[in-house]
C-alpha cells in the first residue's frame, strides 16, 4: 500500500466542511458583518494591523472594502494568508489557510458588491497581549543598542547577538521573542552559540549585529529545537520532557528579516526565557538534507537538486524547517517506508522566500527503521522568475547570502529510546562532515580564495585529528585573509599540541589582534606567557580575557593564579569566587582559592576548601604542595604558616615517599621554622629522589635552597 498527502482523517474533515457548507440555507449573497470578518480576523488580522508586518490594515468593514480588489487577487491566487505548504502532506499544527468553502465566501462578497450587513452582528476587531504570553520571564535578553532600518531599501537579513547571562547551567521550558518593531520584522529564527563566534562576527561589524542570510558561524538551533518568530504566533511551552539545557557563555543569536516601511525604524528586540528545575527525558535531533554543491547556470528554469538519508533507527518526526532562497521553485521530502508506504512530510509546490517558515505536525508522524528520507528541490534561474534577485540571470552558486542559494530541509525527530538517538546522531555527523566537506571544496572550485571554505576544511580535519592538514588550511585562510581570529586560534592550539609554545603565543596574538576581546584566544596566551614566568604581561591579558568573558570559569581561575603568584590575595579571592561559583566542582579553582584563603591569613578556610577541592580532585598532589609552598615560603611574615605547611607536606609525603617536590616543600616548611637541620636532611632526599627519576634539572635549584639553609635562612619567595 502507497500512501500520499494527508491521510483519511483530512479527507474526513474536509468533507465534513463541505456538508456544513451545503447544509447553510442560501440566504441571499454574504455580507461583511456576519460571513466574511470572522474570516478576515481570524486569518488576516494577525499581520495587516498596526505593528504588524502587513502593508495595511484589516481590522474593519472600511479597512477591507478599500482594498477588495488586492483581496480577489491574493485570494484566487491562494498567495494569502501565506501558508506555502500543500494539502498533499501529513497534517500540519496551525495550518494558516483559507479553506475552499472561505475562499469561495469571500470572492462570493467582492462579487455582489462587498455588502456590509448589519453592523450590529459585525464581531469585534480582534485584539493581542501586549505583555509576555507566558507571564513575567525568568530571564529577559535586551540589546545594547538599538539597530536602524532605513525608511527605504531592499529586505535584508541581520544577526544580533544576545550574551546568555547565567550562573550556572540551566533548562529552558519556554523561549518568546518580543521584536520590539514589528512592523518592519518578518520573520525572526533564533540560535545558540556556544562558541565565540558570533561574538566575533558582531565585533567585526561597526553596527549592531552582522549581515548574512545563512551565517557562517557556530550558532546552531539548540538541542535540535527550530526557534522562530512570526507575526500571530502564540507563544508556546516546549513538550513535557523536551526542555533544552543552556550553559554559561552561551550567545543567543536572533535573525531579523527586516523590510523597510517607508518610515524609518529603530529595532530593539527582547527574547524571555522560561527555566524549569526538570531535566530533558527526550532529546530532539535535526535531521538535515539538502545540497552543497548547487551551480545554477543563467535561464536555468529546472535545476533539481537532490538528497537522501536511510534512517538507521525508528523516530517520530514532530517538525521541519525547509530553507531555500529566491530561485526555489518548487520542494518536495517524502519518506518512503520499509512497508511500501510513502509518508510525505512537506510538499511546497510554489516556493516563495519571503514566506518561508518553520512547521510543526499536529501528530508526531511515526518514520520506521529503515526508512528512506528523500529531498527534491527544483530551481528556477530564468527572467521569467519574477522573484530572480538579478535582471538578467546571472550564474549563482551554494552559498550563505540570500543572493546565493541552498538546498535546504531541517527535519526535527525523536527516538524512543536514549541509545537509538546515540545510533542516529552517528549516522547524521557522518553525513554532515562529508556534506560540508563537498560544499567547502565546491566554494573552492569556484574560488580558490575563500579563506572561510579554507577555514571550514581545515576546521573538519582538525576534528578529524588530522593536524597537519589542519594547519595546511588554516595558513591559507590567514595567507588569504590575516583577520581570521578563529583561524589564528586555532593554529595556535595546533602549535600547544606539538609542543611549539612560542608559535602558539604568535598565533593566540595575531587572533587578539584580529578580535582585541576574543576570550579564549586572550586567556590561553596569558597562560602561556604566566608558564614561562612572564606574570608582569600575563596579568593584563588575562584580565582582558575575564573583561571579555566574564563566565569563563578557565579564564577566571587562570587570572586568579597569577594573582596570588604575584601577592594580589585579596583580589584573587574575589575572582576565584566567581570561578568557584560558576562551576562549584572545578577542583583547580577550589585549590587556588584555599591559597588565596592562605594568604589572606584565614588558614582554617583555607583548609577547609583544601578538603573541598580534594573532594573534586583527589590526586592533585601538585595542588597541595603550591598551597604549602606558599604557607612556607611567603615573603609577609604575618601570612607564613610553617607548621601548617610541614604538616600538609609530611602528609603527602608518607603517601608518596621520597619525592622532589615534596620533599623540597617539607625542607621549606621546616627551614621557616628555624628547624635546619631537617631541612637539610629533607633536601638531600630531594636530590637524591631527583637523581633517581632522572630530574637532574631540578638539582641546581634544590643545591641553591639546601646553601641557604646551610647559612640558616629560609627560602623566600621575591616578587
Amino acid at each position: 500500500m502507497r500512501r500520499r498527502g494527508a491521510g483519511p482523517a483530512v479527507f474526513l474533515a474536509a468533507v465534513a466542511a463541505g456538508l456544513a457548507g451545503c447544509d447553510r440555507a442560501p440566504e441571499g449573497p454574504p455580507t461583511w458583518a456576519a460571513d466574511v470578518a470572522p474570516i478576515v480576523y481570524g486569518n488576516c488580522a494577525q499581520c495587516h494591523r498596526p505593528e504588524g508586518p502587513g502593508p495595511f490594515h484589516l481590522l474593519s468593514y472600511d479597512d477591507a472594502v478599500e482594498r477588495v480588489d488586492r483581496i480577489r487577487r491574493a485570494v484566487s491566487a491562494d498567495r494569502m494568508p501565506p501558508w506555502l505548504p500543500s494539502h498533499e502532506t501529513v497534517a500540519l499544527a496551525d495550518e494558516r489557510r483559507l479553506s475552499d468553502a472561505e475562499k469561495e465566501t469571500v470572492l462570493a462578497w467582492i462579487d455582489a458588491g462587498a455588502p456590509r450587513g448589519d453592523a450590529d452582528d459585525e464581531p469585534p476587531p480582534p485584539t493581542w497581549p501586549s505583555g509576555w504570553g507566558l507571564g513575567e520571564p525568568d530571564l529577559v535578553l535586551t540589546m545594547d543598542e538599538t539597530y536602524a532600518v532605513p525608511a527605504e531599501g531592499a529586505d535584508h537579513f541581520r544577526n544580533f547577538v544576545l550574551p546568555i547571562e547565567i550562573d550556572g547551567p540551566r533548562y529552558v521550558r519556554a523561549v518568546e521573542l518580543r521584536p520590539g518593531t514589528p512592523e518592519v520584522v518578518h520573520h525572526a529564527t533564533m540560535q545558540v552559540d556556544p562558541t565565540p563566534s558570533s561574538r566575533i562576527a558582531d565585533a567585526a561589524d561597526p553596527l549592531p549585529g552582522y549581515d548574512e542570510m545563512f551565517s557562517r558561524s557556530m550558532a546552531a538551533p539548540p538541542g535540535g529545537f527550530f526557534l522562530g518568530w512570526t507575526p500571530g504566533r502564540t507563544p508556546a511551552a516546549f513538550p513535557d520532557g523536551m526542555a533544552w539545557r543552556v550553559e554559561p557563555g552561551t550567545d543567543f543569536v536572533v535573525q531579523l528579516h527586516l523590510r523597510p516601511t517607508g518610515e524609518p525604524h529603530d529595532v530593539d528586540l527582547q527574547v524571555g526565557f522560561w527555566f524549569t528545575d526538570e531535566p530533558p527525558t527526550r532529546m530532539p535531533v535535526i535531521v538535515r538534507l539538502g545540497g552543497q554543491a548547487m551551480d545554477i547556470a543563467p535561464g536555468d528554469a529546472h535545476y533539481l537538486v537532490e538528497d537522501s538519508i536511510r534512517l538507521p533507527v525508528g523516530a517520530q518526526a514532530i517538525g521541519a524547517f525547509p530553507h531555500a532562497h529566491y530561485l526555489g521553485r518548487t520542494m518536495r521530502v517524502w519518506a518512503e517506508t520499509p512497508g511500501g508506504d510513502e509518508v510525505v512530510l512537506m510538499d511546497i509546490p510554489r516556493w516563495d522566500f519571503n514566506w518561508q517558515d518553520a512547521y510543526r505536525y499536529a501528530q508526531p508522524v511515526d518514520l520506521p527503521a529503515g526508512s528512506m528520507l528523500r529531498l527534491e528541490y527544483v530551481f528556477d534561474n530564468s527572467a521569467d522568475n519574477e522573484l530572480n534577485p538579478f535582471d538578467p540571470p546571472r550564474r549563482v552558486v551554494y552559498g550563505p547570502a540570500s543572493s546565493d542559494e541552498m538546498a535546504e530541509f531541517w527535519l526535527q525527530v525523536v527516538t524512543p529510546t536514549a541509545a537509538d538517538l546515540r545510533s542516529l546522531a552517528v549516522a547524521l555527523t557522518d553525513k554532515e562532515r562529508r556534506d560540508r566537506a563537498e560544499g567547502y571544496r565546491f566554494l573552492l572550485s569556484v574560488d580558490s580564495t575563500d579563506a572561510e571554505s579554507h577555514f571550514g576544511l581545515g576546521l573538519q580535519a582538525h576534528r578529524d585529528g588530522d593536524l597537519e592538514e589542519a594547519a595546511r588550511r588554516y595558513r591559507r585562510a590567514v595567507e588569504i585573509r590575516d583577520d581570521l581570529p578563529q583561524a589564528w586560534y586555532n593554529l595556535g592550539l595546533i602549535h600547544e599540541e606539538w609542543g611549539d609554545n612560542l608559535s602558539a603565543a604568535r598565533a593566540y596574538e595575531r587572533a587578539v589582534e584580529a578580535l582585541p576581546l576574543y576570550p579564549q584566544a586572550l586567556n590561553n596566551l596569558g597562560l602561556l606567557r604566566a608558564r614561562r614566568g612572564d606574570l608582569a604581561t600575563a596579568l593584563p591579558v588575562l584580565r582582558r580575557a575575564v573583561e571579555a568573558d566574564s563566565t569563563n570559569v578557565e579564564a577566571l581561575n587562570n587570572l586568579g593564579a597569577v594573582l596570588l603568584d604575584t601577592g594580589l590575595y585579596e583580589e584573587a579571592g574575589t575572582v576565584l569566587d566567581r570561578a568557584v561559583a560558576g562551576r562549584p566542582d572545578f577542583g583547580a579553582a577550589r585549590f587556588n582559592r584555599s591559597r588565596a584563603l592562605a594568604g589572606m591569613g584565614q588558614i582554617d578556610a583555607a583548609l577547609e576548601e583544601l578538603n573541598r577541592a580534594l573532594e573534586a580532585d583527589p590526586g592533585n598532589i601538585e595542588a597541595i604542595m603550591a598551597l604549602a609552598w606558599q604557607m612556607a615560603t611567603e615573603p609577609d611574615p604575618e601570612r607564613r604558616f610553617p607548621e601548617v605547611a610541614g604538616g600538609l607536606a609530611e602528609e603527602v609525603r608518607t603517601r608518596t615517599g621520597p619525592h622532589p617536590v615534596v620533599s623540597d616543600v617539607a625542607a621549606a616548611a621546616y627551614a621557616a621554622a628555624g628547624r635546619f637541620d631537617r631541612a637539610l636532611a629533607l633536601m638531600d632526599e630531594a636530590m637524591a629522589a631527583a637523581r633517581a627519576r632522572n630530574e637532574t634539572a631540578r638539582l641546581p635549584e634544590l643545591e641553591q635552597r639546601a646553601a641557604m639553609y646551610r647559612a640558616g635562612r629560609p627560602w623566600v619567595e621575591r616578587r
